[in-house]
């Protein structure tokens, strides 16, 4: 594959995967970085393997390999998989940072979806979610948990942090006081 090839296919995935992100973040150069990249026109797969980095703005995607799916020539789904693999955005400029991770990442881009699976986690403004499967709604910023089989007694767990645990007693105190 050819680096005009391998340059379009990233200014595609990114210029996608930062639909989300800050503003400012598509007009950021994007840089991706891997030890190989592979592109079938036929199947339209495309992919980077070891240590991929791939950077635009405030989106940083981390992983052992990443499969990039077209279709009608544009990407649909992006696959990243690793020890673990990590996707972190800012969504927006006062909100904080969103950090995911899992042994396999999956972006669903139309659905604005991503699906964390094995050993994942999700963590934003200090909250954190662990599971075995994790279903995270980009645009609605909406989260959706699942453990492992009961053989095992996997299950999930959310920690909350302090702060937000003391503003939400002070909210709720403040609602029922005359």
């Amino acid at each position: 594959m050819n680096r005009f090839n391998v340059l379009t296919t990233g200014i595609l995935l990114l210029c996608s995967v930062s639909a989300q992100a800050l503003p400012d973040d598509r007009q950021q150069p994007i840089t991706i970085e891997s030890d190989s990249a592979e592109r079938n026109e036929q199947s339209g797969l495309t992919q980077y393997l070891g240590n991929v980095v791939i950077r635009q703005g405030s989106v940083l995607i981390d992983a052992d390999r990443v499969t990039i799916h077209y279709k009608d020539n544009k990407v649909s789904r992006i696959v990243s998989l690793g020890s673990p693999a990590s996707y972190q955005q800012q969504p927006q400029a006062e909100g904080g940072m969103v950090i995911a991770r899992g042994e396999v990442i999956e972006y669903r881009l139309a659905d604005d979806q991503i699906n964390l699976k094995n050993n994942a986690s999700l963590s934003r403004n200090g909250t954190l979610i662990k599971g075995e499967h994790i279903t995270y709604d980009l645009k609605n910023e909406t989260w959706k948990a699942k453990g492992g089989d009961r053989a095992n007694q996997k299950r999930i767990q959310l920690v909350i942090p302090p702060s937000t645990q003391e503003n939400s007693a002070t909210d709720s105190q403040q609602e029922t006081s005359p």
